[in-house]
């Protein structure tokens, strides 16, 4: 049960006033909320309801619902003709986060939360610190892509998740921090023990529109802590960020190079690296993931942690479901990866590190989400066509696009010969077709959906599972019994 605690409304109040949030307030003395919510049909008796404008709908329009529910006050952008008190701000996005952590008793300041945010890693990183903090004996919660419909949820989900953590235990909270969350305010109100900034690539521009504002959106996350700033300096993004953080001097600076990864052995049985003298194993493929491990690293010496602890428990972290996740069945030829890679930098990093195991050729089965930034599919195209032997273009989440303009976007990129490409838009059909025409040593990426274990079509979540298709195949090309 979350420790949710009858909160005054003036409380409330005075933290916005405190985060520099005008606000408008005429308010019964004593008057108190029991909870807060954001969806007018979850409202329960005395919660205080958060009217948040959405791209869609606007919260305003169900104030009267929830009035109908039980609610007991409203957090309004403008006074509405309704007998409930009201505290009215500019923008109730940046007023909700201050209000949900009240109502939750502040969960943030009873956990070390570290925020990760970044184009590429947040999940591998958010889980690989998770899990080396409870290797080293101390227990975390994780919030993140694979714990919700959101990366980051809105306000009062996310600092119900925090409370939820405390009340099991956790003393740490690993999170991943979205740039959609933080320009939508989802972490205002909480504290953080550190950022993390992994790095950032061209995404999410149909929202942000351009780098610019999406790198300044990301940087918001270090507004919020006066900790450990961690920045991984891989790109020009990184760099920016490090020596603006630098200059400021508000935050221990911790940067993170390629180069600390050291002595790297990579091999589909197992890997290895060393940081700062100290041999690591992992089962994680990659050089991006022995880097995302030195994140992890840095992050942990930068708040205390000795470096033979950390490395102790870096060995101790397993591969995250679908982020180059090995298919394993008894008997096989060929290998088989699933990754989430949707991105151009993301699939070509995945493709560099099945070439390194694969003694055959590569495939790669993948395609593009709809509704969301078309500008990156041909280059997704031009990048398989250049790091892969054999291209599969199928559906992935074509939501309420044709999967069949999608996949020609794609192939519009694409620089070989026919003959080495193929689009087949079933993606089951696609998977199995791999798996049946790839020869001995030949090695497989199935890159775009990772841990999903649906797929959109419209507005509906169909079940499909990459990982699950792909077994099937790969059982009836060894001839094993399907269970």
């Amino acid at each position: 049960m979350s420790d949710m605690k009858s909160t005054p409304l003036v409380e409330i109040a005075g933290l916005c006033d405190g985060a520099h949030i005008a606000v408008r307030k005429d308010l019964p003395e004593g008057l108190e909320v029991s909870g807060i919510c954001h969806d007018s049909r979850l409202v329960r008796e005395g919660d205080l309801f958060a009217c948040i404008s959405g791209a869609v709908h606007d919260g305003h329009v169900y104030a009267s619902d929830a009035m109908k529910q039980g609610a007991g006050a409203l957090l309004v952008e403008r006074h509405l003709d309704l007998d409930l008190p009201q505290l009215i701000v500019p923008n109730v996005r940046e007023a909700v986060g201050y209000a949900a952590s009240a109502v939750y008793g502040y969960p943030s300041s009873k956990l070390k939360v570290v925020g990760i945010t970044g184009t590429a890693g947040k999940t591998t990183v958010a889980h690989a610190l998770a899990e080396t903090l409870e290797a080293l004996g101390s227990s975390a919660g994780v919030l993140g892509t694979l714990e919700g419909n959101h990366t980051t949820p809105e306000a009062p989900d996310f600092q119900k998740a925090l409370s939820d953590m405390h009340d099991r235990g956790n003393e740490w909270a690993c999170v991943e921090v979205s740039s959609h969350g933080l320009d939508y305010g989802r972490v205002e109100g909480t504290e953080f023990a550190a950022a993390v900034f992994t790095n950032l690539s061209a995404e999410h521009l149909d929202f942000h529109l351009d780098m610019e504002s999406y790198f300044l959106a990301k940087r918001r996350l270090f507004e919020k802590t006066n900790g450990v700033a961690v920045v991984a300096v891989v790109d020009e993004w990184g760099e920016r960020l490090a020596n603006e953080l630098q200059e400021e001097r508000r935050q221990e600076l911790v940067v993170v190079k390629p180069s600390m990864v050291e002595s790297p052995v990579l091999d589909l049985a197992g890997s290895s690296f060393e940081w700062r003298g100290h041999k690591v194993n992992t089962p994680l493929l990659g050089l991006f993931n022995m880097f995302n491990l030195v994140v992890v690293a840095e992050t942990l010496k930068g708040l205390g942690v000795g470096d033979e602890i950390v490395a102790h428990g870096l060995r101790e972290v397993r591969p995250v479901k679908g982020r180059m996740e090995p298919l394993v069945v008894q008997g096989s030829d060929i290998s088989v990866v699933i990754d989430y890679s949707h991105k151009p930098e993301s699939l070509a990093q995945a493709l560099k590190t099945v070439r390194t195991f694969s003694t055959g050729r590569v495939w790669v089965v993948f395609g593009a989400g709809g509704n969301r930034d078309s500008t990156k599919r041909p280059l997704m195209g031009q990048i398989a066509s250049e790091l892969a032997d054999q291209l599969i273009v199928t559906s992935d989440n074509p939501r309420f696009e044709e999967p069949s303009e999608i996949a020609e976007q794609i192939v519009g990129g694409i620089k070989i010969k026919p003959g080495r490409s193929k689009v087949i838009l079933d993606r089951a059909e696609a998977i199995h077709s791999a798996i049946n025409r790839a020869e001995s040593g030949d090695s497989i990426l199935i890159a775009g959906k990772g841990h999903e274990s649906y797929q959109i079509i419209g507005s509906e979540r169909q079940p499909f599972d990459d990982l699950e298709v792909a077994k099937e195949a790969l059982m009836v090309r060894v001839k094993a019994p399907l269970s």
